[in-house]
């Protein structure tokens, strides 16, 4: 079992089963597509977007996770697909996506620009990112995320991440978290939209 496997290896669902509230307020205004979640855990946005008739794609390294996914996606009725895979191993990019969803997807500094640029370029024109993680400003504080400051990001840097993607918003914000064990209390995140410009004929 890796760290991931122990953390979700409990009945109940560490970051909860209810979708985060910014991916509950943005995936339900985009048109129905093909939708790909990266380092999607226990699967509760994923579920979110196929009870809205998105054809889902997850993926993570933890196979309780995607256990407990699976098993959350046959109790509201719908169907996904969830792959068992390191993100930043599996040839995800070579598909291309009418959104992606990464959900506080904390990685390692040195891995997380080239995993950003990947998601870019697999974007179809006029395709969305859904994005939101923590912000630097979220170091020391006890409501969740990486407990080292590398992990976290920074919005002035951010959206150069996703070369070739308009950001029509992005803000750095103080919300309270209220999911699960994981996410609880006061946090400061960043929310944010990317659009590939142009659109399929």
């Amino acid at each position: 079992m890796n760290r991931w496997d122990e953390r979700y290896d409990h009945e109940r669902y560490f970051y909860g089963r209810a979708p985060n509230a910014f991916v509950a307020d943005r995936l339900p205004g985009l048109p129905r597509g093909r939708g790909l979640f990266l380092a999607e855990g226990e699967g509760r946005n994923a579920v979110f977007a196929a009870g809205l008739g998105h054809d889902v794609v997850a993926g993570d390294s933890s196979a309780v996770g995607r256990r407990k996914a699976l098993q959350l996606a046959g109790e509201r009725g719908v169907r996904l697909t969830y792959h068992l895979a390191d993100v930043l191993l599996h040839r995800w990019d070579r598909e291309v996506w009418d959104h992606v969803v990464l959900c506080f997807a904390h990685l390692p500094p040195a891995d997380m620009a080239g995993l950003h640029g990947r998601v870019a370029t697999c974007l179809r024109p006029g395709g969305t990112l859904v994005f939101t993680s923590f912000s630097k400003a979220q170091f020391g504080r006890k409501s969740g995320g990486p407990p080292d400051r590398d992990w976290l990001h920074d919005l002035d840097t951010l959206p150069g991440q996703f070369p070739g993607l308009e950001v029509p918003h992005a803000v750095e914000r103080e919300v309270d978290l209220d999911e699960g064990v994981g996410h609880h209390g006061p946090s400061m995140v960043i929310e944010m939209l990317g659009v590939r410009p142009g659109a399929d004929v």
